[in-house]
């Protein structure tokens, strides 16, 4: 499989992930909404196994959100790059960050019911009032 190359938006930070995203999705919490600016997150979930940073790993700041996440951006430029799972050591890229097209894109949105009140969902998607349920 291919690997992508993503970067932050002055491009101290430079990753490399595997074009084999375990899920692509958009989130509409207002943590994401907070974290990015925006009004949801589009992000893709990869294994540790299939990340790494090709230059400026100094340059990355973690804020542990709580005891399952911690976030990452660029120090220098404020870039969102990504949350860690550190139960599952998964990586949730943030799509925007990535300079290559991947193969996928997003096929859900989670967190619907607190969603920006101005942002009108209008695709096909499914929708998760919350996470989806895990079986």
């Amino acid at each position: 499989m291919e690997n992508l190359t993503g970067s932050c938006l002055c491009g101290k930070v430079q990753i490399e992930v595997s074009n084999e995203f375990e899920y692509m999705g958009n989130c509409h919490c207002s943590e994401c909404r907070k974290f990015t600016g925006s009004d949801y997150s589009s992000v893709g979930g990869v294994k540790p196994e299939h990340f790494c940073f090709k230059a400026g790993n100094e340059f990355v700041s973690i804020y542990q959100k709580n005891e399952e996440t911690a976030l990452a951006f660029c120090r220098v430029c404020g870039s969102s790059l990504f949350s860690k799972k550190h139960k599952t050591g998964m990586y949730n890229i943030r799509l925007g960050i990535l300079d290559d097209m991947p193969t996928h894109k997003p096929s859900f949105h989670i967190f619907t019911a607190s969603k920006a009140p101005w942002n009108d969902i209008t695709d096909n998607l499914t929708q998760f009032e919350k996470a989806p349920i895990k079986q």
